[in-house]
């Protein structure tokens, strides 16, 4: 598998999460209460991922990951008006996430094969030869399988550490705070995935059965 992960991750970082921590530190600083802030922020990263979706006329697995994110606090914000709460749905759908991760296993469908797509695939006809090599090699799936463990295990570790520190720090601490975890875990991952997926790929392509050229 190429890098994936430096581009790919700051796209994601200028795009997907300055804008929302922006949004919050800049009402926070015209006076607008954590509440508000932290509701204009999650409204920020949904349309931010609606933009993308239209513009690219699909909504990718990743996409809908972080639209759950971000469309579930913005849901729950006409519930409840107590801005840790809000904060504490980020951290509740990524162990939710987590736990899909670990039922695509489950259901044979790991879900780290289109992440890894999703961040890695140069081109569509990169895309096109991991297709064949996964419908074609065990060897290259039992990698996505592997993969799709750790990023399971790895979320809902996240998750869990993330959960308290909500209620521990100040609201303005964590809003900044929550997005950086989830995003830094999100690259550790993908950076780990690259490697890992490079290195299988390269057994994968050396075995007898495999296509006579690997994956650029």
């Amino acid at each position: 598998m190429g890098h994936p992960g430096k581009g790919g991750i700051v796209s994601i970082v200028l795009w997907d999460v300055m804008p929302v921590i922006a949004t919050y530190y800049g009402c926070r600083a015209l006076g607008v209460s954590e509440y508000a802030a932290l509701l204009a922020a999650a409204s920020v990263g949904f349309l931010r991922v609606a933009y993308v979706a239209l513009r690219q006329r699909r909504f990718d697995g990743f996409a809908a990951f972080m639209g759950l994110v971000f469309g579930m606090g913005l849901a729950l914000s006409f519930l409840t008006g107590d801005e840790k709460f809000l904060l504490a749905v980020k951290s509740v759908t990524t162990s939710v996430a987590g736990l899909v991760f670990l039922g695509t296993c489950v259901a044979g469908r790991p879900a780290a094969f289109a992440v890894a797509k999703r961040f890695g695939a140069e081109n569509e006809e990169t895309a096109q030869r991991w297709d064949v090599l996964y419908a074609t090699e065990p060897a290259f799936r039992r990698i996505y399988l592997v993969m799709t463990l750790v990023w399971g295990f790895a979320l809902l570790v996240e998750s869990a550490a993330r959960l308290p520190l909500i209620y521990l720090l100040p609201t303005d601490v964590m809003a900044g705070l929550s997005s950086l975890l989830l995003v830094g875990t999100i690259g550790l991952l993908a950076l780990w995935s690259a490697w890992y997926g490079k290195r299988g790929e390269q057994a994968t392509t050396r075995l007898p059965a495999s296509e006579p050229t690997g994956i650029s």
